[in-house]
């Protein structure tokens, strides 16, 4: 298998759009640990991981998923980006559904109690899911679907009590974010601390050579090698990704909550524009996180960020809006709308069209374009100066102030053309 350099800003999405549809199963395992390295913030251990791949034989992938939204955002996916490389090198996953752990709540990074959910909405959630990870891993090859409710919901309270004694629980107290509840007084059930050891279980019925998650896992992770080596198991391997830190660049993680996050389900314009409005200081872990980047070119990328921004910032956009349509082309067209609104100020006729009555406020105008979540979002805009008229003349725009025929972009992605009755 010949892979091209990054030596050139310019090619950056072509040659990483070929890479992402490569077949690795003759790769080297040099050359695919050269490719894991960039999407693992820890390991336990990489030295064992090593071990493992030297074995010369298909090794078994964990991934678990509580389907606790329908909604997958970007941040979700760097793990399934992790997950796709052992895949496209012949390995197998084990993709556990977690039903029956989702009726308890994980816990982790939680500093507050996190609802069960009902069954219901499980069911629901889970409808959605693997359709929106598809888009990134091929989920009928080399992996096997598991609902944990299947072996859990079956296990003997015995066997749980024998567990239960070799649980040290002065050591599970001290996980920060069960020691910030208790120190603030909150609910900490039961149930909660027992999550690590339900999640434990799923490794012991498939005997994974390897799981994979975020960092906060980690905790689970520990508490699932030791019970594995004290039921005479191999402990698997702990591959952790980074949670991925949201684009508005203030430090929290992408999140719907924190309105910073890039949905799975976002058009490709959405996409490429939430992209282009990322901090520069976000571009490399971004790339690490989405494409097969090797370690070992990490400093080639590095100064072609340092270089050019705005050119590898346009590469990476394309390139995630090209893999999603699986046509380099896609995200070449979406390129050139970006650069024909934002660079040459061209504004194509497939812009959301509002007709208003004279006299209406630029902010009545918005709320009419039901584009926005909530007028409090239309106000944060004007608040931050990011309601402007952009065509036939640019300027900033004022909640109180009457619209005119125009073309007014609100943040940074969206744009409205006013018309008058």
């Amino acid at each position: 298998m010949q892979t091209s350099s990054i030596a050139d800003a310019a090619t950056l999405a072509k040659t990483l759009f070929e890479r992402f549809f490569e077949d690795w199963r003759n790769l080297s395992d040099r050359d695919l640990l050269d490719y894991l390295k960039p999407k693992i913030e820890q390991a336990i251990t990489f030295e064992e991981l090593e071990k493992k791949l030297a074995q010369n034989r298909r090794l078994k992938i964990k991934f678990g998923i509580d389907p606790t939204g329908p909604d997958v955002h970007l941040g979700h996916v760097l793990p399934i980006m992790l997950l796709r490389q052992f895949q496209k090198a012949g390995h197998h996953i084990d993709l556990v559904i977690g039903d029956f752990t989702a009726l308890i709540g994980d816990p982790s990074g939680q500093s507050l109690e996190r609802p069960a959910l009902l069954e219901s909405e499980i069911k629901k959630n889970l409808k959605t899911y693997l359709a929106q990870i598809g888009i990134y891993i091929n989920t009928k090859k080399h992996i096997k679907h598991h609902r944990n409710s299947r072996w859990l919901s079956k296990r003997k309270l015995k066997d749980i009590l024998a567990d239960l004694k070799e649980i040290n629980l002065a050591e599970i107290l001290q996980r920060e974010d069960f020691r910030k509840r208790m120190e603030s007084k909150q609910a900490l059930p039961v149930a909660e601390i027992l999550y690590s050891h339900a999640q434990s279980i799923d490794s012991l019925v498939l005997e994974p050579d390897i799981e994979v998650g975020g960092r906060d896992q980690l905790l689970n992770f520990a508490h699932t090698r030791k019970m594995m080596a004290l039921h005479n198991q191999q402990p698997e391997v702990a591959l952790c990704t980074p949670l991925l830190e949201g684009i508005s660049g203030d430090g929290r993680k992408m999140s719907k909550s924190y309105n910073n996050y890039i949905a799975v389900r976002a058009s490709a314009e959405d996409k490429f524009g939430k992209i282009m409005s990322i901090p520069d200081r976000l571009i490399e872990p971004y790339y690490k996180a989405f494409t097969d980047i090797r370690a070992s070119e990490l400093g080639a990328l590095y100064k072609l960020i340092t270089d050019d921004p705005m050119e590898t910032k346009k590469q990476l956009a394309q390139f995630l809006v090209a893999i999603e349509a699986k046509d380099l082309y896609a995200g070449q067209k979406e390129r050139e709308k970006f650069e024909n609104r934002f660079s040459k100020r061209v504004y194509d006729s497939d812009i959301r069209v509002i007709t208003v009555s004279g006299g209406t406020t630029t902010t009545t105008a918005l709320e009419q374009s039901r584009e926005f979540k909530s007028k409090s979002e239309i106000r944060r805009l004007f608040e931050q100066g990011g309601v402007r008229m952009v065509s036939p003349e640019e300027k900033e725009l004022s909640p109180d102030e009457r619209v005119t025929e125009c073309t007014i972009r609100a943040g940074k992605t969206k744009f409205l053309r006013i018309k008058l009755k």
